[in-house]
């Protein structure tokens, strides 16, 4: 069995086999996922689920409270990027 992955737009993935007649396509929130069954590969598609190796990671808000930005009250308001 051969696998052929090719990144697609917006963080997708596209996934070709010899065994498969189309490609399959994974969303940002899955994962393939492939098993030794009894000495049988078996390969699904499956929705991503934070674990040890990948934690759940916070949205990044620019704007939010903690975004680094302080500002410098003796100069007039400018604003100092830390």
């Amino acid at each position: 069995m051969t696998l052929i992955f090719r990144r697609e737009p917006d963080g997708k993935m596209r996934v070709t086999s010899t065994l498969w007649e189309d490609a399959k396509v994974f969303g940002r929130d899955q994962v393939l996922e492939v098993r030794n069954v009894d000495g049988r590969l078996q390969i699904a598609r499956k929705e991503r689920e934070p674990d040890e190796r990948d934690p759940p990671v916070e949205a990044y808000d620019p704007y939010g409270p903690d975004n680094g930005i302080v500002e410098d009250d003796e100069t007039g308001g400018e604003i100092d990027v830390v």
